[in-house]
């Protein structure tokens, strides 16, 4: 701190806004995973009309037909039913497991963004993972939950 940002008080800083991101960048460096065999079962059920789930990356908005799948945690998403069909294999009534199987891949970023997902705007942090799914949609994982739930290829 100097001592205008002492007298004066510190300049805004533009340089640490969240900028919104709707695509990939043109210069992500894309890394391929695939959801871990042993990945947790989680319950899902469908939406029978739309609604917002409050989450602490922000909103998420749920049309009628959506699933919305809750985690061991008690964290929450919506997945469309196209999406969802191709990427989750039922478990037990109402349990669901994420197939092994597919491919997605992931890159990171090196400050705040908003991640312009199907559900809403969810905040991602430096270093969180910006995975790309099987019809292109992105959304924001933590590191440390993205190291539990996929293996790197």
């Amino acid at each position: 701190m100097n001592l205008g940002e002492v007298i004066f008080g510190a300049r805004p800083s533009f340089a640490q806004s969240p900028v919104t991101i709707t695509t990939a960048p043109r210069h992500a460096r894309w890394q391929e995973v695939r959801p871990k065999p042993d990945a947790e079962r989680v319950r899902a059920r469908r939406a029978e009309g739309d609604h917002e789930i409050k989450t602490a990356q922000g909103k998420l908005h749920a049309q009628g037909g959506d699933y919305i799948i809750t985690y061991t945690a008690g964290d929450q998403a919506v997945v469309r039913p196209d999406i969802f069909e191709k990427t989750y294999a039922p478990d037990g009534i109402g349990v669901y497991k994420k197939r092994s199987d597919i491919v997605l891949r992931y890159f990171t970023l090196e400050r705040p963004a908003l991640i312009h997902t199907l559900e809403g705007e969810q905040r991602a942090e430096p270093g969180d993972w910006i995975m790309q799914g099987v019809a292109g949609e992105l959304w924001p994982v933590p590191q440390e939950k993205a190291l539990q739930k996929y293996d790197p290829l």
